[in-house]
């Protein structure tokens, strides 16, 4: 059915039902932006920030009704208008308030160039605000308005406008409620429960909400100093590594469309600015699924604990050690794709070079910012020394003068320099598992699957699940992605573990939405549209590589004949597995 409505004095028809869809939503379908800072589209509509107002016309010719535009319904027969005088007054009035929380200048920050704050204060001709910031009481963990307690994420009070996305991003998205509010009337706040810090809570670290909030309240720990000190030290060897998404997004923050694949160009650019090597973290992940495949046939032929859960994502790991350490037996001991390329750069390939791993410093070029807190675990024994989110590459590009759009593309460093189909779709949610059913199915049976997509795989839902069968054996499966969606299924599943029954043989968990192409340290915005682009730009990568499958990439070839001898050897066991432990929060 359809039904119609007025807005700004012009009549448009909706499809479907009236009330389903929101006013926001009805004017962003015809193409009408609304500004707003608390809106997220996963998300329950709150109308917190109160700028996305507009008005809705009475049929007396009296002052109409103001009202969220995210949280209203829209109803048949109604008139909107989205920029009257009363709503742009309530909106410029609304928006000296949200400035006068944000106890900032605005010259820079980390995210000037993204912060809604600078984004709409010249469309409304405000560069001040008469409203007066009220300090903070001081408490135990920041006295100074900044929370530095994780070596992810940094959350500054003094630059937080209180619009409760993150608190919601953290609550219905990720399911963690590590942020929430605190205090009442004027010392209101956002942040953890009891004046904890941010690295006292069950925080993952996985960046949504950095990713989402709409100032610099919440950023990335910037490691662009560290890198850069590095660059310029002779006596340092320098060695980059790119994680699959990075190539489908860092355009984005270069004014292309999202999806444009730079791989070249971004290993020209790192060149340039000073790496002495550049490889591929997909050689990594084809290296993940030589030993994860191994690890998974090998649970299921000789009893070990099902179902196994991969070990890819650092926020996952980090969330399962803090929540549930009663399922670490079923954790896969493989090391992440980014932690194992690292292992071997500096046991293998420095030994090769005659190179002195001490003197290398392994920067990872990542979407992610869990990915920092995995770096600083003792048990890699410093084998990564900088993490780089996507967002801090673009900076470093632009800092150094660099036009990334414009360089010729240049090819990863060999040896460990090439990589597989498989190992790309490691940035999707259900690539991993994709990836090491394509091998565990054909080293098992020694026979080649006629379709090498997972169809059920590549869904966009929060849930994905299948079969297979390999040498008689049904080998159940589920990819899920979200943290939120991930408690939710632990919680009709966990017991089930723990009696040695279960629905599936192996879980693929990943803690952002779509995988690592929606991580924590993403260009913003980042949004489901966004997130489809650029998993097609994965796929396209697959779909074009010579090799499709881990155990036929020539340089895994080359590393286990020369090195590792074969999947689940000792030597393997040692540099490219590891051990997770119970964490305890609340210290």
């Amino acid at each position: 059915m359809s039904y119609k409505v007025r807005i700004n004095g012009n009549e448009f028809s909706f499809e479907g039902e009236p009330g389903k869809k929101t006013i926001l939503e009805a004017c962003k379908e015809i193409g009408l932006d609304i500004p707003t800072f608390c809106y997220h589209e996963r998300l329950r509509p709150r109308g917190a920030c109160r700028l996305c107002i507009v008005e809705i016309e009475s049929k007396d010719g009296s002052p109409g009704k103001l009202v969220t535009s995210c949280s209203t319904p829209l109803k048949e027969g109604i008139s909107i208008l989205t920029h009257s005088q009363r709503v742009l007054n309530a909106r410029r009035f609304n928006l000296m308030l949200l400035l006068g929380d944000h106890q900032s200048e605005c010259i820079y920050c980390d995210k000037n160039t993204d912060c809604k704050l600078l984004e709409y204060g010249p469309e409304f001709q405000l560069s001040s605000t008469p409203f007066e910031h009220i300090p903070l009481p001081k408490s135990k963990f920041h006295s100074s308005g900044l929370d530095n307690s994780t070596p992810s994420i940094v959350k500054n009070y003094d630059k937080c406008i209180k619009c409760g996305l993150c608190v919601q991003i953290c609550s219905e998205m990720q399911g963690l409620d590590a942020i929430g509010y605190r205090n009442r009337g004027a010392y209101f706040e956002v942040g953890p429960a009891f004046n904890f810090n941010l690295a006292q809570t069950e925080c993952s670290q996985c960046g949504q909400c950095v990713l989402h909030c709409p100032t610099c309240a919440l950023e990335e720990k910037s490691d662009i100093e560290g890198v850069m000190k590095a660059l310029n030290d002779k006596k340092t060897i320098t060695v980059a590594q790119i994680a699959p998404s990075v190539r489908v997004s860092i355009g984005e923050d270069f004014m292309l469309p999202p999806g444009e694949i730079l791989t070249g160009q971004l290993v020209s650019a790192l060149k340039r600015m000073g790496f002495d090597y550049v490889f591929d973290t997909q050689l990594g992940a084809d290296l993940t699924i030589m030993e994860e495949a191994k690890e998974l046939m090998d649970r299921v032929t000789m009893e070990k604990p099902l179902p196994m859960f991969t070990s890819c994502c650092p926020a996952w790991v980090k969330m399962l050690e803090d929540l549930y350490p009663e399922l670490i037996p079923h954790l896969s001991t493989c090391r992440s794709p980014a932690q194992m390329l690292a292992s071997v750069i500096k046991n293998v390939f420095a030994k090769n070079k005659g190179l002195n791993p001490k003197r290398i410093k392994v920067v990872e070029i990542m979407p992610c910012t869990a990915k920092k807190f995995e770096a600083q675990r003792p048990e890699y024994k410093d084998d990564v020394s900088f993490v780089l989110t996507t967002r801090e590459t673009a900076r470093m590009i632009k800092e150094v003068g660099l036009e990334l759009t414009r360089l010729e593309p240049t090819e990863f460093d060999n040896p460990l320099g090439e990589s597989s189909g498989a190992g790309t779709i490691f940035g999707v949610s259900g690539g991993v598992m994709e990836a090491a059913l394509r091998t565990a199915y054909e080293t098992t049976t020694n026979k080649k699957l006629e379709k090498l997509e997972f169809d059920e795989l590549r869904d966009y839902a929060n849930r994905k699940a299948g079969r297979i069968t390999i040498k008689g054996r049904e080998l159940r499966y589920i990819s899920i992605n979200t943290l939120g969606e991930t408690r939710k299924f632990l919680a009709s599943l966990k017991d089930k573990m723990l009696e040695g029954k279960s629905d599936y043989d192996f879980i693929e968990i990943m803690a952002c939405p779509f995988g690592c192409i929606g991580g924590g340290g993403q260009p913003i915005p980042t949004n489901d549209e966004i997130l489809k682009k650029r998993a097609s730009a994965i796929y396209n990568i697959d779909a074009h590589k010579k090799v499709r499958r881990s155990y036929e990439n020539p340089d895994i070839k080359k590393l286990y004949s020369e090195f590792f001898g074969e999947p689940g050897s000792k030597k393997a066991e040692e540099l490219l597995h590891t051990k997770y432990y119970h964490r305890e929060l609340y210290k």
